[in-house]
C-alpha cells in the first residue's frame, strides 16, 4: 500500500510538507500544489520555489502543473525534468470557478477533443512521465465516459481520481459508483483520492476496492496528522497526541515566521491551518472562533498557548 499527501493550495507548501514529515510518518510521497504554466521558455526559480529540490528533502514530491497551453506545459515540464523530476502531474481536477471558467483544471473535462489535442502535443515532447489528477467531470460523470477513452490512448504514469464533479467543489458525497466505473474502464494505474477522513472510512473503501493499492489523503491528514500512521496500524498513546501536535504547530509557526516578514500574514497562514487542525480537538469547538478573531501575532500565540494547556 502506498499513501500520498494530496495538494491543498495555500496549505501544503514546502514548509508545511517538510515540517509535517519531521513530526509524522506514513506518507510515501506528496503531490505538490499546482504551478501555473507561464508564457515563454524562461521559468524563474521564484515561480517554482515550492518544488525546488533543496526545499523538498524530507518527503518525495511530484510537481503538479495547471494550464491548457501545451507549448507552455512542455517548457515547464522540461525545466522540472532538469531539476530531477522524472514525473509531472497535469491538474485536470481543480474545481475553483476562477480556474474552470478559463478552461483549466476541471474546466477542460467537458472537452475531450481539447484534452486529446493537448496530450497529442505534450506526451511526445516532454522527457518526464505524465500522470493526471482529475474528477469524474465538471458537470456530470457522463463526461468521464467521453474523456477516459481519450486518456486510455496515452502511456500515462497513472490517474488520480477524486470521484466528485467540479461543480460539487468539496460538498456532497463522493460518487463511489462513478469511481468503480472509472477504475474498471481505466487502462492506467489508478490512485483513489477523496474523503479518507478516518480509519473507518478507509477500511470501507479498501473493502469495496480491494484492487486499489494507492491512496491519496488531503483534508483528512490536515485535520488528523496522525491519520497515515493509524492507517498503517501505528497507534500513538493518547497522552502523546496533543504534545506532538503542539510541537508540530510550534515548528510550523517558527518556519512561517522565518520566511513571511509580515506578522499579520503569518497569523492568516496559521488560521488557514487551524481551519483543519481544530478537528483534532472535537471536545472544544469554541477556540477556533477565538483564533479566527486574532490579528496580532502575540495575541495569536497567547490564545494557542491557552488551548494546549487546557
Amino acid at each position: 500500500m502506498l499513501l500520498y499527501f494530496a495538494p491543498i493550495r495555500g496549505i501544503t507548501d514546502f514548509i508545511y510538507r517538510t515540517i509535517y514529515a519531521e513530526h509524522f510518518q506514513g506518507f510515501d510521497g506528496a503531490l505538490a500544489p499546482f504551478i501555473p504554466t507561464v508564457k515563454g521558455r524562461t521559468v524563474k526559480h521564484s515561480h517554482i520555489r515550492d518544488v525546488l529540490p533543496e526545499n523538498n528533502k524530507r518527503l518525495p514530491i511530484t510537481p503538479q502543473i495547471i494550464g491548457n497551453n501545451p507549448v507552455e506545459f512542455v517548457a515547464l515540464s522540461k525545466k522540472l525534468f532538469d531539476l530531477g523530476y522524472q514525473t509531472v502531474n497535469w491538474n485536470l481536477g481543480c474545481p475553483s470557478p476562477q480556474v474552470t471558467k478559463k478552461k483549466r483544471g476541471a474546466g477542460l473535462l467537458p472537452n475531450p477533443e481539447r484534452i486529446k489535442s493537448f496530450l497529442d502535443h505534450v506526451v511526445p515532447q516532454i522527457p518526464n512521465k505524465l500522470s493526471i489528477k482529475t474528477r469524474l467531470g465538471l458537470n456530470s460523470k457522463e463526461e468521464m465516459r467521453k474523456w477516459l477513452p481519450v486518456m486510455n490512448e496515452f502511456p500515462l504514469a497513472g490517474i488520480i481520481m477524486h470521484p466528485r464533479t467540479g461543480i460539487q467543489l468539496y460538498e456532497g458525497r463522493v460518487d463511489l459508483d462513478g469511481f468503480e466505473e472509472f477504475e474498471k474502464a481505466s487502462r492506467r494505474p489508478v490512485v483513489y483520492n477523496g474523503d479518507i477522513l478516518n480509519k473507518e472510512s478507509f477500511l470501507k473503501l479498501q473493502a469495496r476496492f480491494p484492487e486499489i493499492d494507492k491512496w491519496m489523503i488531503g483534508r483528512g491528514a490536515l485535520a488528523a496528522p496522525f491519520l497515515p500512521e493509524i492507517l498503517r496500524g501505528r497507534e500513538t498513546e493518547t497522552s502523546q497526541i496533543y504534545p506532538k501536535i503542539k510541537a508540530f504547530h510550534d515548528d510550523l509557526l517558527e518556519g512561517y515566521t522565518a520566511v513571511i516578514k509580515n506578522s499579520g500574514n503569518v497569523v492568516d497562514k496559521m488560521k488557514g491551518i487551524w481551519f483543519y487542525l481544530s478537528r483534532s480537538f472535537p471536545e472544544d469547538t469554541a477556540f477556533l472562533k477565538r483564533i479566527q478573531k486574532t490579528k496580532r501575532l502575540e495575541h495569536y500565540k497567547e490564545v494557542v498557548e491557552e488551548i494546549f494547556t487546557c
